[in-house]
């Protein structure tokens, strides 16, 4: 390999580990335009109940929170929304960049639920003086929402809440959004994705840029069938590390998996682009941690799960976490005791505080959950934790019965 080949290769592998997570967001919401109807710069809800997504194609579906969200659109001049008090349940509004970090919350958390007005805009654009300013680094951003409900009986309240989430105030004109192609996207040609994402490089990213203009990024260049040969051998690369790399990130001991680290603001992450990538790949709009925190594990047969009173969630007072069976492929199959979940207000505690689940086929005194197969996946999911203990927690292990 020559010194200029090894460079290219070089260039265009740090490059397209910078760029992964933005290509999987752009494919994600293609496919939410396509299959949803969303338009830009207007709120959309799931209007299922959640448990009515027992049985359909979602990968790993929430059960306890009805979800919504917002393609915003700021190229052309602020957005703003509205948002109702919500103080009765949790509601958490997830604002995530072209670039994929957390770069604003609202909700229980953020604000304690308030009502208020929130302009999104781009630096130097003018806003409200009257409604709180939100900048945003990329022309287009997505805000997932998420409001909990316990029962149906709750669905009116949750129709309320959903009705008074509004955009107020938005140009009539917007900016393209980028159409995904996944020919395009793993090839030398992934740069054009890019270009038509951002408008110039972010001023804390420059000098990278300029580095990897030699492969077109975010600059005119004409590459020969040779160097494009280099540039592609960069992205493969690129990919195979990714995902080799994951399962090391993502390991957090007793057979668990997380990514409490690898979701979050821009100053959060400190220019480490390996760990957004493998957030992506983890998983797309994973929760900054302060926010909420996803713990996988994939287990076998009759067995046990028994959180001792210290090894509980750290969690914050206002936190609460759930636990959730799924089959090998994320999904949630019907059956016939409509056991799926169980959350932190339903369970029973042991004699000194701790909490022992059991899974099965078949049903069992205390904090019991089907299992769909033999081979099955656990989903524990925390909201509100502890951030200094948080990234240290593990689960504890399994005990196959």
């Amino acid at each position: 390999m020559t010194e200029s080949t090894q460079s290219l290769e070089l260039i265009a592998y740090d490059a397209f580990v910078y760029a992964f997570p933005m290509l999987e967001q752009v494919k994600t919401v293609n496919g939410m335009i396509q299959t949803m109807g969303l338009e830009f710069n207007q709120a959309a809800f799931n209007q299922s109940l959640p448990w009515d997504n027992v049985g359909q194609p979602i990968v790993a579906p929430n059960l306890t929170s009805m979800t919504g969200g917002i393609i915003l659109d700021v190229s052309r001049g602020p957005v703003t929304l509205e948002v109702p008090e919500v103080t009765d349940r949790y509601i958490v509004y997830q604002c995530i960049d072209g670039f994929t970090h957390n770069f604003h919350y609202l909700g229980t958390r953020a604000d304690g639920g308030r009502a208020g007005h929130h302009t999104f805009h781009r630096p130097g654009q003018e806003v409200d003086p009257n409604a709180t300013s939100v900048t945003v680094e990329t022309d287009h951003a997505v805000i997932v929402i998420r409001i909990d409900i316990a029962d149906e009986s709750e669905l009116p309240r949750l129709r309320e809440i959903m009705d008074a989430i509004k955009v107020v105030d938005a140009p009539a004109a917007i900016r393209p959004y980028p159409v995904y192609d996944p020919d395009q996207a793993a090839s030398p040609d992934f740069v054009n994705v890019i270009q038509a994402i951002l408008t110039q490089a972010p001023a804390v990213e420059t000098d990278m840029f300029a580095r990897w203009a030699s492969i077109g990024m975010l600059h005119e260049v004409e590459l020969t069938d040779e160097q494009r040969a280099d540039v592609q051998a960069g992205i493969d690369q690129a990919l195979s590390d990714i995902a080799e790399q994951s399962k090391t990130a993502t390991a957090l001991g007793n057979g668990w998996v997380g990514a409490t680290t690898l979701f979050g603001t821009r100053e959060f992450l400190d220019g480490n682009y390996m760990n957004r990538a493998i957030g992506a790949y983890f998983g797309l709009w994973g929760n900054s941690k302060e926010e909420a925190n996803y713990f996988l594990a994939h287990f076998q047969g009759d067995s046990t799960l028994r959180f001792g009173p210290d090894n509980l969630p750290p969690l914050l007072d206002i936190g609460f976490w759930s636990l959730t069976i799924h089959d090998t492929d994320m999904l949630v199959r019907p059956n016939e005791f409509d056991s799926y979940v169980l959350t932190m207000e339903q369970v029973e505690h042991d004699d000194d505080g701790g909490v022992t689940f059991r899974f099965s086929r078949y049903p069992e005194p205390g904090n019991w959950l089907y299992t769909p197969e033999d081979n099955y996946a656990v989903l524990l999911r925390a909201y509100q934790a502890d951030p200094g203990r948080i990234s240290d927690f593990a689960p504890p292990v399994f005990t196959t019965r």
